[in-house]
C-alpha cells in the first residue's frame, strides 16, 4: 500500500482514502463602502487540496457592480498562484479565476484583489458564495462544492457592515441647516 501525499492530502495514494474537497478559509472584504466609485475586494482561500494548473475558483454574487463584463479582468493573487486575470461577468457578478501553472498549496492561504465599480444607489452587501473545480494531468477530477464566504462585516468609514463586499451607501448629509446671529 502506498502512502504518500497526493493533491497536497496525507497518504492520498492509499486506496480508499478519502477527503472532502472544501475550503476551510473563505472570506471577503472590501475597501469602501462610498457609491459610484472604485472599490478594491479582497478574497482569502485555504483549501484541503491542492487546486493544480487549469483548476478554477469560481466567487459569485457579487451584484450590483457597475463593472462591465471583462474577460480579463485585473486580480492580483498571492505568488500569482490564481493568475493575473479573471473572467468577471456582470449580470450574476460571478469572477472565475484559473490557478497558474504552479497552483496552490493545500492549507496554504491564497489572497486575491480585484477592483470593481461599485453602485451608485445604496445596497445592502449580497450572498457571496465560491466553489471550485479541480483539475489534475487529465482534467477535471472533482469539485468543492459552493458554499457561502465569510464577510468581515465591521464598520468602515463610519458605516455599519461597511467592510462587507459591495454594502453601498450614497454619502449624504443628515442635518441641513443654516443659521445667521445678526441680519
Amino acid at each position: 500500500k502506498l502512502a504518500t501525499a497526493l493533491y497536497g492530502v496525507a497518504n492520498g495514494s492509499a486506496p480508499l482514502e478519502v477527503l472532502v474537497p472544501s475550503f476551510g478559509v473563505k472570506s471577503i472584504e472590501q475597501s469602501t463602502p462610498v457609491s459610484d466609485v472604485t472599490n478594491t475586494l479582497t478574497v482569502t482561500l485555504t483549501s484541503n487540496y491542492e487546486l493544480k494548473a487549469g483548476s478554477t475558483v469560481t466567487i459569485s454574487g457579487l451584484t450590483g457592480s457597475q463593472t462591465a463584463d471583462n474577460g480579463a479582468l485585473s486580480v492580483t493573487s498571492t505568488s500569482g498562484l490564481l493568475g493575473a486575470a479573471g473572467a468577471w461577468t456582470q449580470g450574476p457578478g460571478q469572477l472565475v479565476l484559473t490557478a497558474a501553472s504552479t497552483g496552490t498549496i493545500a492549507g496554504t492561504a491564497c489572497e486575491v484583489t480585484f477592483a470593481l465599480q461599485n453602485t451608485a444607489t445604496d445596497q445592502a452587501s449580497p450572498t457571496v458564495n465560491v466553489k471550485a473545480d479541480i483539475h489534475g494531468q487529465s482534467g477535471s477530477i472533482g469539485a468543492i462544492a459552493e458554499a457561502a464566504m465569510a464577510k468581515l462585516a465591521t464598520a468602515l468609514y463610519g458605516v455599519a457592515n461597511g467592510s462587507a463586499p459591495l454594502e453601498v451607501l450614497v454619502p449624504s448629509f443628515g442635518i441641513l441647516s443654516i443659521e445667521q446671529s445678526t441680519p
